[in-house]
Protein backbone atom coordinates (compact mmCIF):
# COMPACT_ATOMS: atom_id res chain seq x y z
CA UNK A 1 0.00 0.00 0.00
CA UNK A 2 0.91 3.32 -0.87
CA UNK A 3 0.43 7.07 0.40
CA UNK A 4 0.64 10.51 -0.25
CA UNK A 5 2.24 13.01 2.18
CA UNK A 6 -0.35 15.85 1.72
CA UNK A 7 1.05 19.05 3.75
CA UNK A 8 3.97 19.18 6.58
CA UNK A 9 3.21 22.42 8.95
CA UNK A 10 5.75 23.27 11.30
CA UNK A 11 4.48 25.56 13.69
CA UNK A 12 5.83 26.90 17.30
CA UNK A 13 4.01 26.00 20.21
CA UNK A 14 3.83 29.08 22.24
CA UNK A 15 1.70 28.01 25.07
CA UNK A 16 2.74 27.41 28.94
CA UNK A 17 1.64 23.40 29.58
CA UNK A 18 2.43 21.56 32.71
CA UNK A 19 2.63 18.52 30.07
CA UNK A 20 6.33 20.07 28.44
CA UNK A 21 4.16 20.16 25.03
CA UNK A 22 4.31 23.62 24.62
CA UNK A 23 6.38 27.14 25.46
CA UNK A 24 5.28 30.04 26.94
CA UNK A 25 5.42 33.50 25.12
CA UNK A 26 2.91 36.02 24.03
CA UNK A 27 0.56 36.38 21.07
CA UNK A 28 0.84 39.36 19.09
CA UNK A 29 -2.74 40.62 19.34
CA UNK A 30 -4.88 42.33 22.09
CA UNK A 31 -8.36 42.15 22.54
CA UNK A 32 -10.56 44.86 22.72
CA UNK A 33 -9.76 45.44 26.37
CA UNK A 34 -6.23 45.79 25.69
CA UNK A 35 -4.97 42.95 27.50
CA UNK A 36 -2.40 40.55 25.29
CA UNK A 37 -3.29 37.19 25.31
CA UNK A 38 -1.20 33.94 25.18
CA UNK A 39 -1.13 32.45 21.46
CA UNK A 40 -1.53 28.63 20.53
CA UNK A 41 -0.59 26.54 17.72
CA UNK A 42 -0.55 23.60 17.22
CA UNK A 43 2.82 21.77 17.14
CA UNK A 44 4.59 20.36 13.71
CA UNK A 45 3.09 17.63 12.50
CA UNK A 46 2.71 15.84 9.13
CA UNK A 47 -0.34 14.64 6.96
CA UNK A 48 -0.64 11.19 4.62
CA UNK A 49 -3.48 9.60 2.80
CA UNK A 50 -2.96 6.35 2.32
CA UNK A 51 -4.34 4.30 -1.09
CA UNK A 52 -7.74 3.34 0.97
CA UNK A 53 -8.31 7.07 1.63
CA UNK A 54 -7.41 6.17 4.96
CA UNK A 55 -6.28 10.13 6.01
CA UNK A 56 -3.32 10.24 8.74
CA UNK A 57 -2.19 13.07 10.97
CA UNK A 58 1.44 12.60 12.92
CA UNK A 59 3.02 14.53 15.72
CA UNK A 60 6.10 13.62 16.91
CA UNK A 61 6.58 14.59 20.82
CA UNK A 62 9.50 13.62 23.17
CA UNK A 63 8.61 14.16 26.64
CA UNK A 64 7.41 10.82 27.60
CA UNK A 65 7.75 7.24 25.71
CA UNK A 66 4.34 6.88 25.15
CA UNK A 67 2.02 7.46 22.32
CA UNK A 68 -1.58 7.75 21.27
CA UNK A 69 -3.56 7.01 18.53
CA UNK A 70 -7.40 8.29 17.77
CA UNK A 71 -9.17 6.32 14.90
CA UNK A 72 -12.34 8.19 13.84
CA UNK A 73 -14.94 6.19 11.60
CA UNK A 74 -17.37 9.60 10.64
CA UNK A 75 -20.36 7.31 11.13
CA UNK A 76 -22.80 6.81 14.39
CA UNK A 77 -25.94 6.36 15.73
CA UNK A 78 -27.19 9.37 13.63
CA UNK A 79 -26.05 6.98 10.73
CA UNK A 80 -28.72 3.95 12.18
CA UNK A 81 -31.52 2.73 10.23
CA UNK A 82 -35.14 3.41 11.32
CA UNK A 83 -35.96 2.07 14.35
CA UNK A 84 -32.60 0.44 15.32
CA UNK A 85 -31.19 2.79 18.00
CA UNK A 86 -28.69 1.85 19.76
CA UNK A 87 -27.20 -0.29 16.04
CA UNK A 88 -23.79 2.14 16.48
CA UNK A 89 -22.89 1.76 20.42
CA UNK A 90 -23.76 -2.35 19.79
CA UNK A 91 -21.47 -2.47 16.93
CA UNK A 92 -18.80 -0.50 18.11
CA UNK A 93 -18.33 -2.34 21.61
CA UNK A 94 -18.63 -5.53 19.61
CA UNK A 95 -15.34 -4.63 18.19
CA UNK A 96 -13.79 -5.81 21.06
CA UNK A 97 -15.93 -8.40 22.05
CA UNK A 98 -14.06 -10.62 19.56
CA UNK A 99 -12.35 -10.92 16.51
CA UNK A 100 -9.82 -12.03 14.29
CA UNK A 101 -10.36 -15.48 16.35
CA UNK A 102 -9.28 -13.67 19.35
CA UNK A 103 -12.03 -13.73 21.98
CA UNK A 104 -12.68 -10.47 24.58
CA UNK A 105 -10.73 -11.89 27.18
CA UNK A 106 -7.61 -12.65 24.73
CA UNK A 107 -8.10 -9.31 23.66
CA UNK A 108 -7.87 -7.48 26.67
CA UNK A 109 -5.38 -9.57 28.03
CA UNK A 110 -3.13 -8.67 24.75
CA UNK A 111 -3.65 -5.22 25.87
CA UNK A 112 -2.70 -5.49 29.33
CA UNK A 113 0.07 -7.49 28.38
CA UNK A 114 2.25 -4.82 26.62
CA UNK A 115 0.40 -1.88 29.45
CA UNK A 116 -1.62 -0.62 26.59
CA UNK A 117 -4.75 1.00 26.58
CA UNK A 118 -7.62 0.05 23.85
CA UNK A 119 -11.61 1.52 24.01
CA UNK A 120 -13.68 2.24 21.28
CA UNK A 121 -16.97 4.33 21.27
CA UNK A 122 -20.19 5.78 19.53
CA UNK A 123 -21.71 9.02 19.28
CA UNK A 124 -24.10 11.27 17.20
CA UNK A 125 -21.39 11.81 14.58
CA UNK A 126 -18.75 9.23 14.33
CA UNK A 127 -17.43 6.03 16.08
CA UNK A 128 -13.78 6.58 17.77
CA UNK A 129 -11.00 3.98 18.89
CA UNK A 130 -8.44 5.35 21.23
CA UNK A 131 -5.35 4.18 22.42
CA UNK A 132 -2.21 4.26 24.47
CA UNK A 133 0.71 2.24 23.99
CA UNK A 134 4.26 2.58 24.84
CA UNK A 135 6.35 3.84 21.96
CA UNK A 136 8.16 0.81 21.18
CA UNK A 137 5.05 -0.89 21.45
CA UNK A 138 3.30 1.00 19.03
CA UNK A 139 3.46 -1.69 16.20
CA UNK A 140 1.96 -4.25 18.19
CA UNK A 141 -0.38 -1.81 19.21
CA UNK A 142 -1.76 -0.36 15.72
CA UNK A 143 -2.03 -4.45 14.83
CA UNK A 144 -4.62 -4.94 17.87
CA UNK A 145 -6.50 -1.88 16.80
CA UNK A 146 -6.45 -3.35 13.13
CA UNK A 147 -8.10 -6.34 14.27
CA UNK A 148 -10.71 -5.00 16.42
CA UNK A 149 -11.92 -2.43 13.87
CA UNK A 150 -11.20 -4.92 10.42
CA UNK A 151 -12.00 -8.29 11.48
CA UNK A 152 -14.56 -8.21 14.07
CA UNK A 153 -16.26 -11.42 14.67
CA UNK A 154 -19.61 -10.20 16.12
CA UNK A 155 -21.18 -13.60 17.58
CA UNK A 156 -24.16 -14.85 18.26
CA UNK A 157 -23.26 -15.01 21.91
CA UNK A 158 -21.18 -11.32 22.47
CA UNK A 159 -24.39 -9.65 20.50
CA UNK A 160 -26.93 -10.96 22.87
CA UNK A 161 -24.81 -10.37 25.85
CA UNK A 162 -24.20 -6.82 25.06
CA UNK A 163 -27.88 -6.62 24.10
CA UNK A 164 -28.19 -7.40 27.76
CA UNK A 165 -26.20 -5.03 29.27
CA UNK A 166 -27.45 -2.04 27.01
CA UNK A 167 -30.71 -2.70 28.07
CA UNK A 168 -30.15 -2.98 31.78
CA UNK A 169 -28.45 0.32 30.54
CA UNK A 170 -31.24 2.04 29.62
CA UNK A 171 -33.91 0.07 32.51
CA UNK A 172 -31.48 1.88 34.70
CA UNK A 173 -31.58 5.60 33.19
CA UNK A 174 -35.32 5.67 35.12
CA UNK A 175 -33.34 5.49 38.50
CA UNK A 176 -31.85 8.60 37.46
CA UNK A 177 -33.93 11.71 37.49
CA UNK A 178 -30.90 14.05 35.63
CA UNK A 179 -30.19 11.72 32.85
CA UNK A 180 -33.44 10.74 32.22
CA UNK A 181 -34.51 14.18 32.35
CA UNK A 182 -31.73 15.18 29.76
CA UNK A 183 -32.38 12.28 27.41
CA UNK A 184 -36.21 12.94 27.17
CA UNK A 185 -35.47 16.66 26.65
CA UNK A 186 -33.47 15.93 23.59
CA UNK A 187 -35.44 13.64 21.97
CA UNK A 188 -38.38 16.30 22.59
CA UNK A 189 -36.57 18.85 20.79
CA UNK A 190 -35.59 16.54 17.86
CA UNK A 191 -38.80 15.85 16.85
CA UNK A 192 -37.82 12.19 15.46
CA UNK A 193 -34.31 13.61 14.33
CA UNK A 194 -31.49 10.94 14.84
CA UNK A 195 -29.44 13.93 16.85
CA UNK A 196 -32.44 13.68 19.12
CA UNK A 197 -32.66 10.09 19.65
CA UNK A 198 -30.71 8.15 22.73
CA UNK A 199 -27.80 6.83 21.34
CA UNK A 200 -28.32 3.92 23.34
CA UNK A 201 -31.60 2.96 21.45
CA UNK A 202 -35.27 1.95 23.24
CA UNK A 203 -35.66 -1.57 25.16
CA UNK A 204 -37.52 -2.18 22.30
CA UNK A 205 -34.86 -1.33 19.54
CA UNK A 206 -32.18 -3.06 20.90
CA UNK A 207 -34.19 -6.13 21.35
CA UNK A 208 -34.85 -6.53 17.38
CA UNK A 209 -30.85 -5.83 16.64
CA UNK A 210 -29.47 -8.80 15.21
CA UNK A 211 -26.22 -10.45 13.93
CA UNK A 212 -27.44 -9.69 10.27
CA UNK A 213 -28.54 -5.97 10.96
CA UNK A 214 -24.79 -5.53 12.89
CA UNK A 215 -22.64 -7.24 9.94
CA UNK A 216 -24.56 -5.24 7.78
CA UNK A 217 -23.71 -1.38 9.92
CA UNK A 218 -20.77 -2.26 9.98
CA UNK A 219 -19.97 -3.19 6.36
CA UNK A 220 -21.49 -0.01 5.28
CA UNK A 221 -19.87 1.93 7.62
CA UNK A 222 -16.63 0.91 8.45
CA UNK A 223 -15.09 2.19 5.62
CA UNK A 224 -11.40 3.66 5.41
CA UNK A 225 -12.54 6.53 3.03
CA UNK A 226 -13.60 9.44 5.39
CA UNK A 227 -11.97 7.32 8.01
CA UNK A 228 -9.17 9.83 9.75
CA UNK A 229 -6.29 8.69 12.62
CA UNK A 230 -3.98 10.46 14.68
CA UNK A 231 -0.96 9.31 16.16
CA UNK A 232 0.85 11.48 18.55
CA UNK A 233 4.00 10.62 21.34
CA UNK A 234 7.48 9.86 21.40
CA UNK A 235 7.12 8.39 17.74
CA UNK A 236 9.05 8.88 13.98
CA UNK A 237 6.99 9.62 11.31
CA UNK A 238 8.27 7.24 8.73
CA UNK A 239 8.32 4.67 11.17
CA UNK A 240 4.65 5.01 12.10
CA UNK A 241 3.15 5.62 8.55
CA UNK A 242 4.97 2.32 7.65
CA UNK A 243 2.96 0.63 10.79
CA UNK A 244 -0.09 2.13 9.95
CA UNK A 245 -0.06 0.85 6.27
CA UNK A 246 1.54 -2.26 7.57
CA UNK A 247 -1.75 -2.97 10.01
CA UNK A 248 -4.32 -1.46 7.78
CA UNK A 249 -3.21 -2.79 4.14
CA UNK A 250 -6.13 -5.14 4.28
CA UNK A 251 -8.67 -2.70 5.14
CA UNK A 252 -10.80 -1.82 1.50
CA UNK A 253 -11.91 1.36 0.36
CA UNK A 254 -16.38 1.67 0.99
CA UNK A 255 -18.62 3.51 -1.77
CA UNK A 256 -19.53 5.95 0.82
CA UNK A 257 -17.68 8.10 3.58
CA UNK A 258 -19.59 10.22 6.10
CA UNK A 259 -23.85 9.18 6.10
CA UNK A 260 -25.49 12.17 4.70
CA UNK A 261 -27.93 13.50 7.91
CA UNK A 262 -30.76 15.56 7.67
CA UNK A 263 -29.75 19.49 9.04
CA UNK A 264 -31.36 19.64 12.27
CA UNK A 265 -33.27 22.89 11.47
CA UNK A 266 -34.09 25.94 13.38
CA UNK A 267 -37.46 26.78 14.35
CA UNK A 268 -38.31 23.18 14.29
CA UNK A 269 -40.15 23.65 17.70
CA UNK A 270 -42.20 26.80 17.85
CA UNK A 271 -44.25 27.60 19.87
CA UNK A 272 -44.02 27.10 24.44
CA UNK A 273 -45.33 23.60 25.13
CA UNK A 274 -44.92 21.70 28.72
CA UNK A 275 -43.95 18.18 28.48
CA UNK A 276 -44.50 16.79 32.26
CA UNK A 277 -42.77 13.00 33.31
CA UNK A 278 -44.70 12.42 36.24
CA UNK A 279 -42.55 10.78 38.84
CA UNK A 280 -45.46 9.90 41.70
CA UNK A 281 -43.01 10.03 44.78
CA UNK A 282 -40.26 12.38 43.59
CA UNK A 283 -39.44 15.51 46.04
CA UNK A 284 -37.34 17.35 43.30
CA UNK A 285 -38.05 18.47 40.13
CA UNK A 286 -35.90 18.58 37.09
CA UNK A 287 -36.36 21.42 34.95
CA UNK A 288 -34.82 21.74 31.10
CA UNK A 289 -35.78 24.92 28.98
CA UNK A 290 -34.80 25.18 25.35
CA UNK A 291 -34.84 24.54 21.26
CA UNK A 292 -33.39 24.04 18.12
CA UNK A 293 -29.80 25.31 17.94
CA UNK A 294 -26.92 25.59 15.74
CA UNK A 295 -24.73 23.32 14.83
CA UNK A 296 -20.90 22.59 14.97
CA UNK A 297 -19.96 24.77 12.39
CA UNK A 298 -21.96 27.47 12.76
CA UNK A 299 -19.98 31.22 12.01
CA UNK A 300 -21.51 32.18 15.42
CA UNK A 301 -19.98 29.50 16.98
CA UNK A 302 -17.37 31.99 19.08
CA UNK A 303 -20.41 34.28 20.27
CA UNK A 304 -22.46 31.56 21.30
CA UNK A 305 -19.77 29.66 22.95
CA UNK A 306 -19.42 33.77 24.81
CA UNK A 307 -23.05 34.42 25.40
CA UNK A 308 -23.65 30.58 26.48
CA UNK A 309 -20.72 31.44 29.01
CA UNK A 310 -22.50 34.26 30.22
CA UNK A 311 -26.03 33.04 30.75
CA UNK A 312 -25.09 29.64 32.35
CA UNK A 313 -21.56 28.05 31.33
CA UNK A 314 -19.36 28.45 34.38
CA UNK A 315 -20.09 28.65 37.88
CA UNK A 316 -20.40 32.50 37.87
CA UNK A 317 -23.03 33.04 35.05
CA UNK A 318 -25.75 34.46 35.52
CA UNK A 319 -28.07 31.18 35.94
CA UNK A 320 -25.92 29.59 39.12
CA UNK A 321 -25.99 33.03 40.29
CA UNK A 322 -29.48 34.06 40.43
CA UNK A 323 -31.01 30.51 40.85
CA UNK A 324 -28.34 29.26 43.44
CA UNK A 325 -26.54 32.01 45.39
CA UNK A 326 -28.90 34.62 45.22
CA UNK A 327 -32.23 32.72 46.23
CA UNK A 328 -31.09 29.44 46.89
CA UNK A 329 -33.45 27.25 44.42
CA UNK A 330 -30.96 24.74 43.19
CA UNK A 331 -27.39 23.38 43.87
CA UNK A 332 -26.70 24.11 40.53
CA UNK A 333 -27.59 25.97 37.14
CA UNK A 334 -26.60 26.03 33.99
CA UNK A 335 -27.13 26.27 30.09
CA UNK A 336 -25.80 24.01 27.12
CA UNK A 337 -25.09 24.07 23.79
CA UNK A 338 -25.04 20.33 22.29
CA UNK A 339 -23.51 21.13 18.53
CA UNK A 340 -23.30 17.97 15.95
CA UNK A 341 -22.23 18.34 12.28
CA UNK A 342 -25.83 19.09 11.17
CA UNK A 343 -27.20 21.00 13.88
CA UNK A 344 -27.83 21.07 17.53
CA UNK A 345 -29.46 22.13 20.43
CA UNK A 346 -29.55 24.90 23.58
CA UNK A 347 -30.93 24.43 27.23
CA UNK A 348 -31.36 25.13 30.51
CA UNK A 349 -30.82 22.79 32.81
CA UNK A 350 -31.71 22.67 36.74
CA UNK A 351 -33.77 20.83 39.35
CA UNK A 352 -35.10 22.72 42.50
CA UNK A 353 -37.35 21.01 45.35
CA UNK A 354 -40.95 20.65 44.16
CA UNK A 355 -42.28 23.94 46.24
CA UNK A 356 -39.78 26.12 44.24
CA UNK A 357 -40.51 24.12 41.12
CA UNK A 358 -42.45 27.45 39.23
CA UNK A 359 -40.07 30.13 40.69
CA UNK A 360 -37.13 28.16 39.31
CA UNK A 361 -38.99 28.14 35.61
CA UNK A 362 -39.89 31.75 36.18
CA UNK A 363 -36.22 33.23 37.25
CA UNK A 364 -34.80 30.77 34.16
CA UNK A 365 -36.94 32.83 31.96
CA UNK A 366 -36.38 36.10 33.53
CA UNK A 367 -32.62 35.84 32.86
CA UNK A 368 -33.31 34.57 28.69
CA UNK A 369 -35.45 37.63 28.49
CA UNK A 370 -32.65 39.52 29.94
CA UNK A 371 -30.00 38.44 27.78
CA UNK A 372 -32.10 39.21 25.02
CA UNK A 373 -33.01 42.66 25.59
CA UNK A 374 -30.11 43.69 27.43
CA UNK A 375 -26.84 43.99 26.44
CA UNK A 376 -24.10 42.82 28.97
CA UNK A 377 -21.98 44.90 30.46
CA UNK A 378 -18.20 45.19 29.58
CA UNK A 379 -17.13 43.75 32.98
CA UNK A 380 -19.34 40.86 32.98
CA UNK A 381 -18.65 40.23 29.28
CA UNK A 382 -14.60 40.34 29.92
CA UNK A 383 -15.09 38.35 33.02
CA UNK A 384 -16.64 35.31 30.85
CA UNK A 385 -14.61 35.83 28.16
CA UNK A 386 -11.61 35.46 30.53
CA UNK A 387 -12.63 32.41 31.76
CA UNK A 388 -13.80 30.57 28.55
CA UNK A 389 -10.22 31.33 27.24
CA UNK A 390 -8.55 30.65 30.65
CA UNK A 391 -10.17 26.93 30.31
CA UNK A 392 -9.09 26.08 26.65
CA UNK A 393 -5.73 25.59 27.62
CA UNK A 394 -6.52 22.58 29.27
CA UNK A 395 -7.63 20.80 26.46
CA UNK A 396 -4.35 20.70 24.91
CA UNK A 397 -2.79 19.18 27.51
CA UNK A 398 -1.80 15.62 26.68
CA UNK A 399 -0.88 13.51 23.74
CA UNK A 400 -4.31 12.24 23.72
CA UNK A 401 -5.79 15.67 23.61
CA UNK A 402 -3.79 16.52 20.78
CA UNK A 403 -5.15 13.44 19.18
CA UNK A 404 -8.68 13.91 19.73
CA UNK A 405 -8.09 17.58 18.13
CA UNK A 406 -6.67 16.52 15.32
CA UNK A 407 -9.51 13.96 14.24
CA UNK A 408 -11.85 16.56 15.20
CA UNK A 409 -10.45 19.75 12.99
CA UNK A 410 -10.23 17.24 10.33
CA UNK A 411 -13.72 15.39 10.66
CA UNK A 412 -15.41 18.77 11.40
CA UNK A 413 -13.83 20.76 8.42
CA UNK A 414 -11.88 23.16 10.39
CA UNK A 415 -8.47 24.33 10.05
CA UNK A 416 -5.33 24.50 12.84
CA UNK A 417 -6.57 28.55 12.98
CA UNK A 418 -9.86 27.30 14.53
CA UNK A 419 -7.17 26.52 17.53
CA UNK A 420 -4.65 29.56 17.44
CA UNK A 421 -7.11 31.89 16.78
CA UNK A 422 -9.48 30.47 19.80
CA UNK A 423 -8.48 33.02 22.42
CA UNK A 424 -8.69 35.88 20.29
CA UNK A 425 -11.78 35.02 18.73
CA UNK A 426 -13.16 35.03 22.28
CA UNK A 427 -11.74 38.10 23.22
CA UNK A 428 -13.46 40.04 20.50
CA UNK A 429 -16.71 39.01 20.78
CA UNK A 430 -18.64 42.40 21.84
CA UNK A 431 -21.80 42.44 23.95
CA UNK A 432 -23.88 43.64 20.67
CA UNK A 433 -22.61 39.95 19.26
CA UNK A 434 -23.94 38.47 22.62
CA UNK A 435 -27.77 40.06 22.33
CA UNK A 436 -27.56 38.88 18.91
CA UNK A 437 -26.88 35.48 19.10
CA UNK A 438 -29.07 35.33 22.14
CA UNK A 439 -31.71 36.67 20.35
CA UNK A 440 -31.46 34.40 17.50
CA UNK A 441 -30.89 30.91 19.38
CA UNK A 442 -32.17 31.38 23.22
CA UNK A 443 -35.96 31.60 22.78
CA UNK A 444 -38.44 32.73 25.39
CA UNK A 445 -41.76 32.07 23.60
CA UNK A 446 -40.90 29.04 20.87
CA UNK A 447 -39.38 26.41 23.19
CA UNK A 448 -39.85 23.19 25.25
CA UNK A 449 -40.08 23.14 28.53
CA UNK A 450 -39.49 19.75 30.44
CA UNK A 451 -40.15 19.20 33.86
CA UNK A 452 -39.97 15.45 35.67
CA UNK A 453 -42.03 15.71 38.84
CA UNK A 454 -44.58 14.33 41.32
CA UNK A 455 -47.21 15.99 38.79
CA UNK A 456 -50.02 15.65 41.51
CA UNK A 457 -47.51 18.29 43.86
CA UNK A 458 -46.75 20.22 41.24
CA UNK A 459 -49.38 20.54 38.54
CA UNK A 460 -50.81 23.95 39.81
CA UNK A 461 -47.31 25.62 39.15
CA UNK A 462 -47.38 24.35 35.72
CA UNK A 463 -50.38 25.93 35.04
CA UNK A 464 -50.29 28.95 32.79
CA UNK A 465 -46.98 28.01 31.35
CA UNK A 466 -48.08 26.51 27.65
CA UNK A 467 -50.13 23.30 26.62
CA UNK A 468 -49.04 20.76 28.93
CA UNK A 469 -48.32 17.01 27.96
CA UNK A 470 -48.23 14.33 30.97
CA UNK A 471 -46.21 10.90 30.31
CA UNK A 472 -45.88 8.95 33.47
CA UNK A 473 -42.48 7.85 33.78
CA UNK A 474 -43.28 4.02 33.52
CA UNK A 475 -44.32 4.65 29.44
CA UNK A 476 -40.94 6.63 28.75
CA UNK A 477 -39.32 3.62 26.18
Amino acid sequence: MKYKIITVIAMLLILAQPSGLFSAGLGAGASSSGVKHLAMKLPEYEEAVLDNGLRIFIIETEEVSLVSFRLLIPNGSAAEPAGQGGLASITASLCMKGAAGMSAEEISEAVEGIGGELDVGATHDYTVFTGSFISRDLSAGLDLLAKVVLSPDFSEDEIEREKRIVEASIQGIKEDPYDLASREFHRILGCGHPYGEPQDGTLESVSGITRKEVKKFYVRNYRPNGAIMAIVGDVNTERALRAVMKSFEGWERGPEGAAKVESLEMGRCPGRKVVVIDKPGATQSQIRIGNISAGRNTPDFFPLVVANGVLGGGFTSRLMDEIRVNRGLSYGARSRLSQYRSGGFFGVVTFTKNETLRETIDVAFAELEKIRDTEVGEEELRKSEKYISGLFPFELETNSDLARWMTNLAFYGLTPDFIEGYRERVSVVSSEDVQRVARKYFWVEDCRILVLTDYEKTKDQIEGLGPVTVVKVDEVE
